[in-house]
């Protein structure tokens, strides 16, 4: 938010006009919006002199407070909803500086709502779109190396081959995660920066490949689902299991403390028997 006390600047270009007075008694005041979607306000020396009087003064630095506390908030959001933002925080300043102080809290009150509630909405949107681009990307490259898998055996082996795949489809379980599970409370709000949640979006989706190539390993190893070995269908099965590991960490470690409890049993067993 940009505060002057000098008015008609050229260099600066009106994108939205909130509210202009020009009185000859009270002077010139201008809150609007700029091309840079930046939320600015200016007067004159007249109405400059009305403003720095108490009790005028304490309120307008309460209300001017007040927005740049939630102002940071709406930075890196599209620009309508950062225009539709802007806009209800100079309704408040607006207000104060025409002494209308009850209706600058009340104008205030409802632009913290609103950045409150679109701060979700927007971190919600910048998740599920570092989600999907990854997550794409990942069932892209997963394509491509099952229409290639002669040549991609030919030049890593079945085993690399496989635990890719495995990779892949973990990649795209947590991606469904994600999508499936996007209707629940977000917890989340969009004052952390926009890069913060893509990187968060990835390490989702490459958390899912990791726990698809655990998973999709000890299927390979015939720890878990050991029919689908015996019967030909050991790829489906890796893979299967594996989307469904990266759907759920959860799910992943608790296939390995079975494992790793089931081989404790044997072995204990097989103490005792000695």
């Amino acid at each position: 938010m940009k505060e002057s006390y000098s008015i008609h600047n050229p260099a600066v270009e009106v994108k939205y006009l909130i509210y202009h007075r020009d009185d000859p008694n009270d002077g010139e005041i201008k809150v609007f919006v700029d091309n840079a979607l930046d939320l600015e306000w200016e007067c004159d020396d007249k109405a400059g002199k009305l403003i720095d009087v108490p009790p005028l003064k304490v309120a307008v630095r309460k209300i001017l407070n007040g927005v740049a506390d939630i102002e940071p908030v709406a930075h890196n959001w599209p620009d309508d909803l950062k225009l539709t933002s802007k806009r209800l925080m100079g309704e408040a300043i607006a207000s104060v500086l025409r002494d209308d102080v009850e209706g600058a809290e009340v104008a205030l009150e409802n632009a913290k709502k609103y950045v409150r509630g679109k701060s979700k909405q927007v971190s919600r949107y910048w998740t599920l779109q570092g989600c999907l681009i990854v997550g794409g990307l990942a069932a892209i490259a997963g394509l491509i190396e099952i229409v290639s898998r002669a040549w991609v055996t030919a030049q890593i082996g079945r085993i690399p081959f496989l635990m890719t795949l495995c990779f892949w489809a973990g990649c795209v379980g947590a991606l469904l995660f994600v999508v499936l599970r996007f209707g629940t409370p977000h917890k989340v709000d969009s004052t952390a920066e926009k890069h913060l949640h893509y990187l968060e979006s990835l390490a989702r989706i490459v958390g899912g490949g990791i726990a698809g190539v655990l998973v999709g390993g000890m299927v390979k190893l015939g720890l878990i689902l050991p029919v689908f070995g015996q019967t030909g269908m050991e790829t489906l099965a890796m893979c299967a299991a594996a989307m469904i590991a990266g759907a759920s960490e959860r799910l992943a470690a608790g296939i390995v403390t079975k494992v790793e409890n089931n081989e404790t049993a044997t072995q204990e067993n097989s103490n005792a028997d000695n």
